[in-house]
């Protein structure tokens, strides 16, 4: 046998190794589904390629000496050429493309051409000339597609250009010298075959890039793996025995000894890598990362979760449950569940989909992989063996893949999964990242869901504890109306008008209790209607039953009076607010005065004193914030923010002039009729709610 081996020539020997690398392309090719124009001139190429190698690998023959030589040669290059012409724009169908003028005139030459060539011998130059025109027009084909090549498209088209542009190349200088000097030149005849075979791994990558010819190549990962490690040992092998060689030439008298050990030392690291396991699934995720096609569309697939994410609403119970489906549908399973981890035993289930709750043997699990991988984001394949298996059930386990939910700091809940039966996927690096990607992005909405119902549970505090001190300041105003009465009751106890007045006023009080105890019963602002009253008239009941209890009394100036149509009790409240603020703010003997104006559609009042006045910065930054009060424990905070809120609301503005030790004037501008004027949303501001 080793006999017969040494028998082929250096040519066979090459014309071998391509005649087998375009046999494997052509079944590649065949194996394929689509049925394109491109498709079927390829496989043509690559058959003619084949049999043009086959021929020269089982013959001696002299290239271009024999009939059947120069009918090869011109078939394969002519079906490139169609190749390239028909890869230049979409083709209908194979017979629309032969009937075009443009390929009966090349069918036409190049029939032309085998007929002259037939007849022209080995030692005409002829013959080489017309054969290196066939290859100018290969290297013109493969520019101009480069060229109507976009962008994008451009990479997918590099691998092909290289390819067949080396391997025109070759073709145009093998017979350029030849058509020089009337005959191949041996050496690079002898070193075509190995030139093609090499060409073949880089066109196979190339066809596989474009995806406008649909030729999908399935090429297993486990052959080009195997294939990589057999090449990788054989050059590592050629780079030994060079160094071998060089260690002998050098070595001296120690030159067998050193060419020894470093030959056994390099076959048994090479053993050790070939047989590593480590070794092996490194360079397999290479090899699947940099020369396979990605198991998935990550541009689709990235739109299609988030468009499944933005369509949750994060309010409805079956929150959960949607998170869920969108998460299962990400790589296309069915059944699954989302847990959270309570405690490291105490596990919520939060939606269930297409399958049954949780086994016990499931639950122990669970136990162990937070004890194990609580600080880690290990992704579990339950198809793959693993040591928190140990001692279980596997037939109670319902589902195949567990994945984390991590929040910043801890293990926060998990999700599994399990296909229909037969089509579960392997976890392997691709799909370990990407469904990192994905848990990321689900667990970021997670936790925004836990922090909105955090939000909205304090928003409901908030919101509580606000209307209390809008309660209590005015339970503020009844004891200050209760002060007042039982002040006078002192003076006047005897007198029926004031005892009359007095259960008025109680009757007043009363009710107002009752409104806010209603509100603090319902949890909501209690509604008051909309009534129609003088201003003047209730102005001067604010002063006189409010204010009238402490110094200095303010002064009312009526210049023209009108009537509004507004919640009458709180805008009473109002007012009170800020004349018991200037009152706050103005000695005994200064001076308070509430002017009323009405010009036009407007109504103009406008409080001043000559009280301590504020600063500008006081004004800007602290007098409207609510809850910031100057009076210490005897003040809530809230009455200039109320008054600011009412009048704006109702479509007015609220002004301040002040300036320290002069005083400050409040001006406040209504619209009037306004009633008339407000939108019915607005109404139900003004009314209190």
């Amino acid at each position: 046998m080793v006999a017969a081996m040494l028998a082929f020539t250096p040519e066979q020997i090459g014309f071998a190794l391509a005649a087998l690398a375009y046999g494997i392309l052509s079944l590649l090719i065949l194996t394929t589904r689509t049925n394109n124009v491109p498709k079927q001139l390829l496989l043509a190429f690559t058959v003619s390629s084949l049999l043009w190698a086959f021929w020269y690998a089982t013959t001696l023959a002299i290239p271009y000496a024999e009939p059947m030589s120069k009918v090869l040669e011109w078939l394969r290059q002519l079906l490139l050429i169609l190749f390239l012409l028909a890869a230049l724009q979409p083709q209908s169908g194979i017979t629309p493309f032969l009937l075009k003028p443009h390929t009966l005139l090349t069918l036409l030459l190049g029939a032309l051409w085998l007929t002259i060539a037939l007849f022209l011998p080995a030692s005409n130059s002829l013959l080489y000339t017309g054969s290196l025109a066939f290859c100018v027009v290969q290297l013109a084909l493969l520019e101009a597609l480069y060229r109507k090549a976009s962008d994008a498209e451009k990479w997918q088209y590099k691998p092909l250009i290289i390819a067949l542009g080396a391997a025109a190349v070759f073709d145009f200088v093998l017979l350029a010298e030849s058509a020089l000097f009337a005959r191949v030149d041996l050496q690079l005849w002898q070193a075509r075959g190995f030139v093609f075979a090499l060409l073949v791994p880089v066109l196979t990558l190339s066809i596989r890039r474009i995806t406008v010819w649909e030729i999908k190549v399935y090429i297993s990962r486990d052959v080009v793996l195997q294939s990589t490690l057999v090449l990788a040992a054989g050059l590592y092998l050629c780079l030994l025995a060079l160094t071998g060689f060089y260690l002998r030439y050098v070595g001296g008298s120690w030159s067998e000894l050193l060419q020894t050990s470093f030959i056994v030392l390099g076959f048994v690291l090479m053993l050790l890598l070939l047989l590593s396991a480590t070794v092996r699934r490194k360079v397999k995720v290479f090899i699947e990362k940099h020369f396979f096609a990605n198991r998935f569309d990550y541009r689709e697939q990235w739109l299609k979760l988030t468009q499944g994410l933005r369509q949750v609403d994060l309010n409805q119970p079956s929150r959960f449950q949607q998170i869920l489906g969108v998460w299962l549908d990400s790589i296309h399973y069915q059944q699954g569940a989302l847990l959270q981890f309570q405690t490291p035993t105490q596990i919520k289930v939060l939606a269930l989909q297409q399958r049954p709750a949780l086994t016990e043997t499931e639950l122990t699990l669970l136990e162990r992989y937070y004890q194990q991988h609580q600080n880690d984001a290990w992704q579990l394949d339950l198809s793959e063996s693993d040591e928190l298996t140990t001692g279980l059930d596997l037939a109670e386990l319902k589902f195949q893949l567990l994945l984390p939910i991590r929040t910043k700091d801890q293990l926060w809940g998990v999700c599994l999964m399990q296909a229909n039966a037969g089509q579960p996927l392997k976890l392997n690096w691709e799909l370990r990242d990407y469904l990192s990607v994905v848990s990321e992005q689900i667990a970021a909405l997670l936790q925004l869901i836990q922090h909105s119902d955090k939000l909205s549970e304090n928003a409901q505090f908030a919101a509580f504890s606000r209307m209390s001190a809008f309660v209590v300041h005015d339970l503020k105003n009844v004891k200050a109306q209760l002060d007042l009465l039982l002040r006078n009751a002192v003076k006047h106890k005897h007198n029926p008008e004031f005892i009359e007045d007095s259960f008025t006023t109680l009757a007043a009080m009363q009710q107002r209790l009752d409104h806010m105890l209603s509100q603090l019963t319902s949890k909501q602002s209690p509604t008051h209607p909309l009534r129609s009253f003088t201003v003047a008239s209730l102005l001067e009941q604010v002063i006189s039953q409010r204010c009238a209890n402490k110094l200095p009394t303010p002064e009312l100036i009526v210049k023209q009076d009108a009537s509004l149509t507004l919640d009458k009790e709180r805008f009473a409240n109002i007012i009170f607010h800020l004349l018991d603020n200037a009152q706050h703010a103005t000695a005994d003997d200064g001076q308070i005065r509430l002017t009323l104006d009405a010009s036009g559609e407007q109504l103009k009042i406008e409080i001043s004193d000559t009280g301590s006045g504020m600063t500008a910065d006081f004004i800007e930054h602290r007098l409207f914030k609510p809850f910031d009060t100057t009076k210490g424990n005897a003040g809530m905070g809230i009455g200039v923010y109320d008054a600011k809120t009412f009048i704006e609301q109702a479509g007015g503005s609220i002004k301040v002039q002040s300036q320290p030790g002069l005083g400050t004037t409040f001006q406040l501008e209504l619209p009037l009729h306004l009633a008339n004027n407000i939108q019915p949303a607005a109404i139900a501001l003004l009314q209190g709610s």
